[in-house]
């Protein structure tokens, strides 16, 4: 226990980036860690750190140490945590990573009713765009949108998202109703500028292909951006329906062109695990099937009554 002790330190003294917020950070004296650390080294007999007033850098050695030491620590985490599963209760920090606007619509959700279910886990919840790299980053799970490219992780489709072509009411009242979408020219459109998810694909109801790229003044790469415009009354846009699900059901969107298939992207979790998931990560992924299963369900139901 020892000598995985001193290897927790070493890491920390490394991720830390300093024997000073390593010591702050595990509640020990700046002198007490470096003992801890010199130790190691005469019992390795090789230099782990290289240490000037300014600079902590690894050695060699100390570059093929920390990651043994980190498969080690990681490794003895786990083990912990699956002792959990015989009583069926996972624990541990959980790492996700995903868009903002997964972060805002779904994740942010989904992981209040998690948490409170499973009271021994806790989330780090990490957003960028494109989503944070789950190796780099030293995530659990990645959470992603659309079709996937070959990233060399392994993913589970844990859902869908029904896409459909909206506006706010109060546009249409305004501008009126566009009676196809041969006319969206002549409206003014929300146009989210990442290619290929600015192309719209529909299907008649005579089962003909119809496939769009409307241009407009309002042009973002941000789909939070997009959706304000949207509840703004700002024009037309395509977005996921479980993002405007609420404003839906009030009336202050409106569904266009309902007699028209529009596509279904699906949503993926993307983990590195080569064999069992841990538990906390299987739990989760569980979790947000049955919870993308609920939207699924709630969007269906809306568009049937808005029939």
């Amino acid at each position: 226990m020892e000598r995985l002790r001193s290897m927790a330190i070493f890491v920390k003294v490394v991720e830390s980036g300093s024997f000073t917020e390593a010591a702050r950070q595990i509640a020990l004296s700046v002198s007490s860690v470096s003992i801890i650390i010199a130790k190691l080294e005469d019992g390795l007999q090789v230099k782990l750190l290289n240490r000037t007033t300014r600079k902590l850098s690894l050695t060699e050695a100390g570059k093929v140490f920390y990651q043994g030491c980190r498969r080690t620590l990681d490794e003895a985490k786990q083990a912990q945590e699956d002792m959990f599963a015989f009583h069926n209760n996972p624990v541990g920090v959980l790492r996700i990573g995903c868009s903002p606007t997964m972060a805002q619509y779904v994740l942010t959700q989904m992981s209040t009713q998690f948490l409170s279910e499973f009271t021994g886990l806790s989330l780090n919840l990490m957003t960028g765009v494109p989503a944070p790299d789950l190796i780099a980053n030293g995530l659990d799970l990645i959470i992603r949108f659309g079709e996937l490219e070959d990233s060399g992780l392994y993913s589970k489709r844990i859902g869908i998202m029904p896409m459909v072509i909206c506006s706010a009411r109060g546009y249409l009242i305004k501008n009126g109703r566009p009676e196809s979408p041969d006319v969206i020219d002549k409206f003014d459109w929300l146009e989210y500028c990442v290619k290929p998810d600015n192309i719209i694909t529909l299907i008649s109801p005579q089962g003909h292909s119809i496939c769009l790229s409307p241009e407009g003044r309002f042009s973002t790469n941000d789909p939070i951006a997009l959706i304000n415009w949207l509840k703004l009354g700002n024009g037309l846009a395509y977005v996921p329906l479980p993002w405007i699900l609420e404003e839906v059901r009030k009336g202050d969107i409106e569904i266009l062109f309902r007699e028209y298939k529009a596509e279904v992207r699906p949503v993926y979790a993307l983990h590195a695990a080569r064999g069992r998931l841990s538990v906390k990560v299987k739990s989760c992924i569980n979790y947000l099937i049955t919870y993308f299963s609920h939207i699924e369900k709630e969007c269906v139901e809306l568009m049937s009554l808005h029939k």
